[in-house]
């Protein structure tokens, strides 16, 4: 079994967004990323993104389609595993178990999968596609401003693709990802 390399975030949903964003920034003196009206993304580091914050609107809302997982507090917390191939195994394993991803997304700069716990808690399991310093980069980027959560994409696909040794870029990354950012930020997974 690969277990991951680190921790890389935490995200949050909150009524209260920009006293969030506010109190995340000072305390850790961390920078904002990407903020947009529905998400921001922050960093403390050379990371991407340490927290997320989600925007569930003003508390009085009343909004009934958040649905049950869109509650105050945490939203998910975040894994990296070393490369595609442990991430690809560990999905492997655990669906072998009758444990599948809830959410399967093509990021960008992560290849991620969303988990829940029996409790209902959110982990993602993610492997980077990016250095940071590209990651950082495409955050800046019109197609992350315009969708910055990514595509689902189907871990069944990937798997067969991946074992049989054919080319996966179309697979784990975004399709609003030009050929010509190529050069910039794609790289060997």
């Amino acid at each position: 079994m690969a277990a991951p390399t680190k921790f890389a975030h935490v995200v949050f949903n909150t009524h209260r967004y920009q006293q969030m964003i506010d109190w995340y920034a000072m305390v850790f003196e961390a920078r904002v990323q990407h903020q947009g009206k529905r998400l921001a993304f922050l960093t403390y580091d050379d990371e991407h993104h340490r927290f997320a914050f989600a925007n569930l609107g003003p508390e009085d809302s009343g909004d009934a389609a958040q649905g049950k997982h869109a509650r105050v507090g945490l939203n998910h917390l975040a894994y990296t595993w070393a490369g595609i191939d442990d991430l690809l195994d560990t999905y492997s394993r655990l669906k072998a178990q009758g444990i599948l991803p809830v959410r399967p997304i093509r990021h960008g700069f992560t290849l991620s999968m969303y988990y829940r716990d029996p409790d209902g808690n959110g982990l993602e399991f993610q492997v980077d596609l990016m250095t940071p310093e590209q990651a950082n980069d495409f955050m800046r980027t019109e197609a992350f401003a315009a969708n910055p959560v990514g595509e689902v994409f189907d871990p069944d696909a990937l798997v067969a693709r991946y074992q049989s040794g054919e080319a996966v870029d179309d697979l784990i990354f975004r399709s609003d990802q030009p050929e010509s950012l190529g050069a910039q930020f794609r790289r060997a997974v």
